[in-house]
C-alpha cells in the first residue's frame, strides 16, 4: 500500500499506457469490448471500449462526481451499482487497467483501489485518460479494408446489356495505420447541383460469400461540386474511421444526401454528350471600361456553359479597327486561345485588359469580317458542335466601297456577310451576340439570330445559354466512374 491506502501501482508512465492501450485494443475483435477506469481528485470515469460495425474503436463513458470523498451515483445506469464498494467494482467493472493522477485521491476512490486484483495494474499518469486513449486508436490497425464508392461500366454479356454498376475500389487493406495514403484515378462526370459523392465504405464481412457480393456499408460521407473531369485522387488514412481527400479543385464537405438515396439514384448508363466548341469573338474598341463589360459577360456565359453536361471547349478571338495605312499599322485578328479549357479561355480573356488603343485608329467599324473568316477556317479543322458569340458594337468593313455608309472597304476585301453565310451553313451551328447598346441592324443582327443581349443591361444568362444550346438536362451521377 501506498500513503492513500491504494493498491501498489505503477510509476509514472503515460507510454506505458499508451503502449497498454494498444494492446488491448489489438486485442478486441467482434462484439467483444473491455473497460478501463479513470480515478481523479472530483470523479471517478469508467469508459468501455468496443469496435463498430467498420471495425473503428470507439468508447463510451460514465462519470462519476466525488461527494464526500465517495464517487456519487444520480440515476440507474450499467455502472451504478458497481461504484458501491471494491468487491462489486471489481466484479462488475473488471477494468483492464486504471489511471490515476499523482497525488492523494478521495477516500471512496482509494477504497476501490485497494479492491482490485493483483493482475490489474494502476497507472499514476500526467496525461488525461481521453487524450491516451485517442492517441491509440489513431494507431491502431485496420480490422476491415476501406474502399471508395465508385461506379464501373459492366459489359454487356449473357446476363444482360451494359450497365453502371455500384462497387468499392480498395484504398486501404486490414492492419494499415495511420498516414498511409493510395492514389486512384477517377472521373467526375456532369451531375446536378448536389454534386458528387465520395463515400469510403467497408463490406459486411460474410465469408460465405464472394467479395463482391458482399454489402457495401458507408463509412464517411463527403460531396463536392466537382468540375466534370479525370483527377488523380490521393487518400490519407488520417485514423481509423476518417479518411481525407486530395487532389480535387473543391474542397469536399457534408453530404445532403443519405447513403440509401444515393445508391437509388445511380443510373443504369451514363448519358452520352456530343462536345461543344464555344468560340467568343471580343472587339477590343471603345476603351478599356467597354472592354470589361463585355468581358465580364464572356465570362458569365463560360461559367454558365461549363455547368452544363456537354463536354466544352473554348476559343477566343480578339479584334479591333482596321488601320488606316498612312495612319496607323494594321494589326490582324488574334486567336488569344483555340479550343482550350474553360480556365484557360477567362485567362485569355482577362490578358485583353489594359490595352491602349491607338487614338489614331479607325472609328466608324472594326475588322469583325476578318474574325469571321479566321474562325470559319479554324474551325474546319477542329471537332465538336460550333457556338459562336461576338460581344462587340462596331459594324463590319465592307469588301468594297460602300457608297451608302462611307465606310471604308476591308483592306483584304474580305466579304461578312459571305463569311457568315458560310458558318451557317456548318451543322448545329448556333449564333449569338453580347452587344453595346448603340449597336442595332445589318451584320449584328443576323449574329444574334439565336440569342441576343446587350452588355450594359442585367443578362438571363442561363435563358442566353439554352437559347444557344450550351445547357442540357444534367443525367445524376452521384458517385465517382472509374474504368475496370
Amino acid at each position: 500500500m501506498n500513503g492513500d491506502g491504494d493498491a501498489v501501482h505503477r510509476a509514472l508512465s503515460d507510454d506505458e499506457v499508451h503502449e497498454a492501450l494498444c494492446d488491448e485494443l489489438g486485442r478486441l475483435s467482434g462484439r467483444a469490448t473491455f473497460t478501463v477506469a479513470e480515478f481523479a481528485a472530483g470523479a471517478a470515469s469508467i469508459f468501455e471500449i468496443s469496435r463498430d460495425e467498420h471495425g473503428t474503436p470507439a468508447a463510451v463513458r460514465w462519470e462519476y462526481a466525488c461527494e464526500d470523498g465517495a464517487p456519487h451515483v444520480a440515476d440507474e445506469d450499467r455502472w451504478s451499482g458497481a461504484m458501491a464498494d471494491p468487491e462489486s467494482f471489481c466484479r462488475g467493472v473488471a477494468p483492464r487497467l486504471v489511471v490515476r493522477p499523482p497525488g492523494r485521491l478521495p477516500s471512496g476512490l482509494s477504497g476501490l483501489l485497494s479492491g482490485l486484483r493483483p493482475e490489474v495494474p494502476v497507472y499514476t499518469c500526467q496525461a488525461p485518460l481521453p487524450e491516451l486513449l485517442r492517441a491509440a486508436v489513431r494507431e491502431s490497425p485496420l480490422v476491415l479494408g476501406y474502399e471508395l464508392a465508385v461506379l464501373k461500366r459492366v459489359p454487356a454479356g449473357r446476363t444482360g446489356p451494359a450497365r453502371l454498376a455500384l462497387t468499392g475500389q480498395p484504398l486501404f487493406s486490414p492492419g494499415e495505420t495511420q498516414g498511409r495514403q493510395v492514389s486512384i484515378r477517377v472521373t467526375c462526370e456532369p451531375t446536378d447541383a448536389e454534386g458528387t459523392a465520395f463515400a469510403v465504405v467497408t463490406r459486411e464481412p460474410r465469408p460465405d460469400l464472394p467479395r463482391q457480393a458482399q454489402r457495401l456499408r458507408p463509412l464517411q460521407i463527403q460531396a463536392a461540386a466537382v468540375p466534370p473531369g479525370s483527377y488523380d485522387l490521393t487518400a490519407v488514412l488520417a485514423r481509423p474511421g476518417q479518411v481525407r481527400f486530395q487532389g480535387l479543385p473543391a474542397a469536399l464537405g457534408p453530404a445532403d444526401r443519405s447513403w440509401e438515396e444515393l445508391y437509388r439514384l445511380v443510373p443504369g448508363q451514363l448519358a452520352t454528350h456530343a462536345p461543344v466548341h464555344l468560340v467568343c469573338l471580343i472587339e477590343t474598341c471603345g476603351g478599356d471600361e467597354r472592354l470589361k463589360q463585355r468581358l465580364y459577360r464572356l465570362e458569365e456565359l463560360i461559367a454558365r456553359a461549363q455547368a452544363g453536361a456537354r463536354p466544352l471547349r473554348v476559343s477566343v478571338v480578339a479584334y479591333g479597327a482596321h488601320g488606316v495605312a498612312w495612319k496607323v499599322a494594321d494589326a490582324p485578328p488574334e486567336i488569344r486561345a483555340w479550343a482550350a479549357t474553360g480556365r484557360e479561355a477567362v485567362s485569355a480573356l482577362r490578358g485583353l485588359v489594359g490595352r491602349r488603343a491607338d487614338e489614331r485608329e479607325y472609328q466608324r467599324a472594326a475588322q469583325l469580317e476578318c474574325a469571321l473568316a479566321l474562325v470559319r477556317e479554324r474551325l474546319a479543322a477542329t471537332g465538336g458542335r460550333p457556338v459562336i458569340v461576338t460581344a462587340g458594337g462596331r459594324p463590319a468593313h465592307p469588301p468594297g466601297l460602300d457608297t451608302a455608309s462611307l465606310i471604308i472597304p476591308c483592306p483584304d476585301w474580305v466579304d461578312g456577310m459571305s463569311e457568315l453565310g458560310r458558318l451557317l451553313g456548318l451543322p448545329g451551328i448556333t449564333l449569338g451576340a453580347l452587344r453595346d447598346p448603340a449597336c442595332r441592324g445589318g451584320m449584328w443582327d443576323r449574329l444574334g439570330q439565336h440569342a441576343v443581349a446587350t452588355v450594359d443591361d442585367a443578362v438571363d444568362m442561363e435563358r442566353f445559354a439554352e437559347a444557344l444550346g450550351l445547357c442540357e438536362a444534367t443525367q445524376t451521377v452521384p458517385f465517382p466512374v472509374i474504368e475496370q
